[in-house]
């Protein structure tokens, strides 16, 4: 099945029997379900509505006119089908009571035919129920609820095993009552249409049970197109998705994935957690970690731009690959102007990188919170905010920070030196090596010199007297910054979330976000000259891309 999208800049969509779309807000997704909805004859099913479910559904004086036979009520589900399912559960549920009783009436004809015939060959049999069906479905979702149907009252009821009690659909959760709906809405009319549009499949539904609820369905009807919109990735990424589209209103920026089996899920994860925000914006900065509260007012204040995009995508090796473009990061579309920043962390200042490029960016200072504890950023903050009695000064910030880095000096200098004594044995032969051995006590002898050097390396890694000997070096390093009051050497050893997180409330502000909202809107960046230095490797970085790109 193909689709045409105007609003996508006549993108075409080329369909297979389950699509997702997958995109950020503004990508267009509730545009484009709208456009199949109304192009095909489809079934329209929009999540987290809130339903009402009768516990009684009968004919009565005030809707016997609208619902006296099948035939009428058919009727008004197909006028339905494209509205919202809340406007139409009542219609389904009393087709599904009338249907079952014309299968009633048409196996009672059949059975006196029989009978009048002799009785030759087999007893006719009934067809299944519809309503039966409903419940028996209804009960793979959830097993501990049974539901029934009573002729006598027509009253629906629902049995509970965990509660050991019976009562009225009425009193369902919200969830409950979704999928009770969802099923019989599908269970009518099924032949009729053959497209399944769902905007957001996932709400009011716990992420499991989305996933066995729209599993089923797509087992159950084969001949269907299921097609849905949703922000939520693990449902996304359901092994009876046959494709992904991820969103963006630039066509060229469209990307779809096939065969999502074939890829490791954590990279997919990781990968479809940033894309829909990175397809949608001209300017992105890559940085490491995993939250975005901090980083994105940060990074938008130190560009001067809120249409930047900040993801931040894990490790700095991950940082690397989403610049270079490797992996399935060779999706994102070429016209976007990408640049990485990684943290020092408890690196070495200037420590060679082999991410190393024009595009990314190392930080001075241990990581971006580290920026805003700069003693004059604070007083500024503080000053601008006023709500303080007695406003910090210079001196103060000073002294907490070298209070800070004398009490944490052993421990950040054992995480600054481990990494030295961290090996990876790794036994190998070249292949050109290989090739040329001719006996298997040849090739022993090879192994053996290989393991005599690889051990070698390994024990020179660990030697107690190398590692205390840089263990001390780093004592030393430490303790000539607290000596010297070297602000910003402090910073680059301090851990940066700690440190903001006990200076913010000298500022007068609950935690790091909240001061580096107050900085956004109070402090030009062109006032602090460690932070306008980060801010022109970040620009020349995206200037760089850009410069690519338009090549």
């Amino acid at each position: 099945m193909e689709h045409v999208s105007q609003y996508h800049g006549g993108y075409k969509f080329e369909l297979a029997r389950v699509t997702v779309f997958l995109g950020a807000n503004g990508s267009g997704k509730s545009t484009l379900l709208r456009q199949l909805k109304d192009e095909n004859r489809s079934v329209y099913i929009e999540g987290g509505r809130t339903i009402s479910i009768f516990d009684t559904v009968a004919l009565t004086r005030q809707n016997f006119d609208q619902y006296r036979t099948l035939g009428q009520t058919l009727t008004r589900i197909r006028k339905k089908k494209q509205q919202q399912l809340v406007q139409r559960i009542f219609d389904a549920i009393m087709a599904l009571i009338q249907r079952g009783q014309q299968i009633k009436d048409i196996h009672s004809d059949e059975v006196v035919a029989w009978e009048e015939g002799g009785r030759v060959g087999n007893a006719p049999k009934r067809e299944q129920p519809p309503l039966d069906r409903l419940f028996e479905q209804y009960n793979e979702i959830f097993p501990n609820l049974h539901l029934s149907y009573s002729t006598e009252d027509s009253s629906l009821s629902v049995k509970d095993d965990r509660k050991d009690a019976v009562y009225g659909p009425s009193s369902l959760s919200d969830g409950e009552k979704q999928v009770f709906s969802i099923l019989a809405d599908m269970l009518e009319l099924e032949d009729e249409f053959n497209v399944v549009v769902v905007d957001e499949p996932e709400l009011n539904l716990h992420p499991e049970l989305a996933e066995r609820l729209w599993t089923l369905l797509e087992t159950e009807y084969q001949n269907k197109f299921f097609i849905y919109a949703t922000h939520n990735i693990q449902f996304a990424l359901r092994s009876n998705v046959d494709a992904l589209y991820v969103l963006s209103t630039v066509p060229t920026k469209i990307q779809r994935i096939d065969h999502l089996s074939e890829i490791p899920r954590s990279d997919l994860v990781k990968f479809l957690g940033g894309v829909p925000g990175i397809l949608n914006a001209t300017q992105v900065v890559v940085t490491e970690g995993h939250e975005k509260s901090f980083d994105s007012i940060f990074y938008r204040w130190i560009l001067g731009d809120d249409k930047v995009e900040v993801f931040p995508c894990g490790s700095c090796n991950d940082v690397g690959q989403v610049i270079s473009k490797a992996g399935l990061w060779s999706k994102i579309s070429s016209d976007i102007s990408l640049v990485g920043v990684y943290d020092l962390d408890f690196h070495a200042v200037g420590a060679s990188t082999s991410l190393a490029n024009d595009r990314l960016v190392g930080l001075a200072l241990h990581e971006a919170e580290s920026y805003i504890c700069i003693p004059q950023v604070l007083v500024a903050a503080a000053n601008a905010i006023g709500s303080q009695e007695q406003m910090p000064t210079e001196e103060d910030v000073n002294d907490e920070i070298f209070k800070q880095l004398e009490e944490q000096s052993l421990s950040i200098a054992l995480r600054r030196r481990f990494p030295d004594a961290t090996f990876t044995l790794r036994l190998s032969l070249e292949k050109s090596v290989i090739n040329h051995v001719s006996s298997k006590e040849e090739a022993m002898n090879l192994i053996r010199q290989k393991s005599t050097s690889e051990i070698a390396k390994a024990v020179q890694a660990m030697d107690e007297t190398i590692f205390e000997q840089r263990l001390d070096e780093e004592l030393s390093r430490i303790e000539e910054i607290i000596s010297n009051r070297d602000t910003l050497g402090a910073l680059r050893f301090l851990p940066g979330k700690q440190l903001a997180a006990s200076l913010a409330p000298k500022a007068g502000c609950k935690n790091a976000a909240d001061l580096m909202r107050s900085i956004k809107k109070n402090l030009s960046v062109a006032s602090f000259p460690a932070i306008a230095a980060l801010k022109n490797s970040i620009a020349a970085g995206i200037a760089e891309n850009a410069s690519e790109t338009s090549a």
